[in-house]
């Protein structure tokens, strides 16, 4: 009656298609049942266990395989669907997890056809290599995401440390403009002080003045208040920084006052028992040649650097 009445219009949803008979004979009614649907253009869903099936279905061009994922290693259903890939039982590597032993799996595997055994096994194993390839690319998009993360954190503090050198050079400029402007006062004190020319004085002081204000820009007195702030801010900092500097400059040179002062350096000579400095033997000078001493121990000499020698 269904197939009678089946056309472009019929939705149909069949679970374990075929089952409930020989499974030969299932099969093959299955896939018979399967044409016909396709000719009469109707849309379903179905799940089988046959192979005939997933063949034909392969073979149809508006007919599509699809599985769902299993994880390769506990075989555990992933809840995924997958789309254009036959699906795999795996009935042999279920059996040999829950424990069956390898020789009846084998036993079990030469009543089968070979083909048919090969099929499935290549439907298993790519099955493998996808659930493989996922967790690689699952595994690449977590690092391109960190790698991404990192990168902006990166950005973020070169941006903070160019505002910072930038702040600095700003600072650095002002005082260098400071400097500047001191010495020229100090050119015109000391000329004032050797010709005592007031007028002259203050005819030049005032022309730098003038030149000195023609370079400054007018704010208002909020953006003026924001200015002295920034400036304030960046004077502190600086001057916490050289705090610290200061400080451990300090502490080196206190560190450098304990320490035991360095052994006088002894002239050795011909006959001067001695010793390699990370050595026990003890040895005597035969000879002094080109700051090098060629060192008796009795049983044998050696020639050694004289800086590599300490007196005993």
């Amino acid at each position: 009656q269904f197939l009678k009445k089946c056309n472009d219009k019929t939705l149909f949803l069949i679970d374990e298609f075929g089952t409930g008979s020989d499974p030969e004979l299932g099969g093959a009614l299955a896939e018979t049942f399967l044409e016909v649907f396709y000719e009469r253009e109707a849309f379903g869903i179905i799940t089988t266990h046959y192979t005939n099936l997933k063949l034909l279905a392969n073979e149809l061009p508006h007919a599509i395989n699809a599985n769902m994922q299993f994880d390769s290693k506990s075989l555990e259903p992933l809840y995924q669907l997958h789309l254009g890939e036959a699906g795999s039982s795996y009935t042999f590597e279920v059996a040999q997890k829950n424990g069956i032993p390898y020789s009846l799996i084998n036993k079990a595997k030469k009543k089968i056809e070979r083909g048919k055994v090969r099929f499935d096994k290549t439907i298993a194993n790519l099955q493998k290599e996808r659930s493989n390839l996922r967790k690689t690319s699952e595994s690449l998009k977590t690092e391109e995401q960190k790698a991404r993360l990192e990168s902006k954190q990166l950005e973020e503090v070169n941006a903070r440390v160019q505002e910072k050198l930038e702040s600095y050079q700003e600072l650095f400029d002002a005082n260098q403009k400071l400097i500047s402007l001191g010495k020229k006062v100090d050119v015109l004190s000391e000329k004032y002080f050797n010709n005592k020319q007031k007028k002259q004085l203050i005819d030049e002081l005032m022309k730098l003045v003038m030149i000195e204000n023609s370079k400054r820009k007018k704010l208002a007195p909020k953006a003026k208040k924001a200015v002295k702030a920034k400036e304030q801010k960046i004077i502190k900092e600086v001057e916490k920084k050289v705090e610290v500097i200061r400080k451990r400059k300090k502490e080196e040179k206190e560190k450098a006052k304990k320490l035991p002062p360095p052994k006088p350096k002894v002239t050795l000579k011909i006959g001067d028992r001695v010793r390699m400095i990370d050595g026990r033997a003890i040895g005597t000078i035969d000879t002094i040649e080109k700051n090098k001493a060629i060192v008796n121990y009795g049983m044998f000499t050696t020639n050694v650097s004289l800086e590599e020698l300490e007196k005993v």
